[in-house]
């Protein structure tokens, strides 16, 4: 059985993209007689790091000539001479001229909407379009309608679906009527603890003195600037805390969606750029050696039910402060709750975490051990395998694989 694998995530795309990566690096590993695996990406930079991987890969150039066949398709009669002449759309076409049998989106991808006469499962990170509709960044009526498209494709076609969590799998059912059976729970896997190893005390205790942050303890948020990530939440805690403490430190690293300059005005306008480290995009050893000498991860974000950030701070072993009543309730047990209405709330658990070595040291020893259980490779490797094998026994109703 052929399978292409849809690498659609860019380099900077944030979480998404290091979680496409290393669930490429894991798929591979499922290659046999029986399936035969291709990656497809969209993006050449993408492209020539999963060649460093050692993945097999295929660049399907025709983005644009499939936007353009997918808004030509939608006017009544170029539909109707598409059909009637059986034009496919050209990601189609690709897929049939290099003979794929099943399809695999790594991530909530737009060609899931042109995957056409071709079974596929796929990944839906999040439906925070739909649930906080209201931020800046989903008002647009192109990106609330292509991110609705991909959901409502892949609950109406896909063959399975794969979530993060307990809690997102419920919100799919109530909010998109989708079947319980197609609904696989698999974790997010993060990639950072896989590179730990290559990082020597020396150079992680280099970095954090190239960064400015030698013998200071800070908190650490890695979170692209979106308006929902709600950095606003934190400056305005630092505000309160700043007139108890002077010490504490703030790490923002990601790169901007515009919301940047305002989260830099809030700041200065403040008088708290002592206390605020902005980085841009950071490589990935500089990432782990931010988690292992922040005091805590923080994060008061409006959405998501998990992230790779929370499961990084879980593998560290870091406490984690997070928005309350936003994550899947198993997690939520894992970590210590921050009051979004509330600045002061973070300011006084940031006073307390500081003072005593003791805060929440269970919950960080519960949430590795959570870490440990849920998000390993031989789970995510089962629930893949487990999902091609039932696929291809029921098309061995009809098709011949050999």
């Amino acid at each position: 059985m052929k399978i292409a694998i849809i690498f659609d995530a860019k380099t900077k795309g944030g979480g998404g993209f290091f979680q496409s990566l290393n669930s490429a690096i894991f798929l591979k590993r499922l290659e046999s007689k029986i399936y035969k695996i291709n990656f497809i990406t969209t993006d050449r930079e993408t492209m020539s790091i999963l060649k460093k991987e050692g993945l097999t890969v295929i660049y399907f150039k025709k983005i644009l000539s499939s936007k353009i066949f997918s808004k030509l398709y939608q006017i009544s009669l170029l539909k109707f001479i598409f059909n009637f002449f059986k034009f496919n759309n050209p990601f189609s076409s690709f897929l049939k001229k290099n003979n794929f049998d099943f399809v695999i989106f790594l991530g909530p991808s737009w060609l899931i909407t042109q995957c056409d006469e071709h079974n596929f499962i796929s990944t839906i990170y999040d439906i925070n379009f739909k649930l906080e509709n209201y931020f800046p960044e989903y008002q647009s009526k192109l990106t609330f309608t292509i991110k609705n498209e991909i959901v409502n494709r892949s609950v109406n076609h896909g063959f399975r679906i794969l979530v993060d969590t307990m809690r997102s799998k419920r919100e799919l059912i109530q909010y998109y009527n989708c079947p319980e059976k197609k609904i696989i729970i698999q974790p997010f896997i993060p990639l950072l603890p896989t590179l730990e190893k290559n990082i020597e005390k020396e150079n992680e205790l280099k970095i954090i003195s190239n960064l400015g942050l030698e013998g200071k303890k800070f908190l650490f948020y890695p979170a692209q600037f979106w308006s929902h990530k709600n950095h606003k939440y934190i400056v305005d805690a630092i505000e309160i805390l700043s007139k108890k403490d002077k010490n504490i430190k703030i790490v923002f690293c990601g790169t901007n969606k515009n919301n940047l300059d305002y989260i830099k005005k809030s700041i200065k306008e403040k008088n708290l750029e002592n206390y605020f480290f902005i980085l841009d995009f950071i490589s990935n050893q500089e990432m782990i050696a931010l988690y292992k000498n922040c005091i805590a991860l923080v994060m008061p974000t409006y959405v998501a039910r998990s992230t790779l950030p929370l499961y990084e701070a879980f593998y560290f072993k870091k406490i984690v402060l997070y928005s309350k009543d936003i994550l899947d309730e198993e997690l939520e047990k894992l970590i210590t709750t921050i009051d979004l209405n509330n600045p002061e709330d973070l300011s006084n658990k940031i006073i307390d975490l500081s003072k005593s070595d003791n805060f929440a040291n269970k919950k960080v020893l519960d949430a590795f051990s959570h870490y440990l259980e849920n998000c390993n490779e031989s789970i995510f490797l089962n629930n893949y395998k487990s999902i091609l094998d039932e696929y291809r026994y029921q098309v061995e109703r009809w098709k011949n694989f050999s």
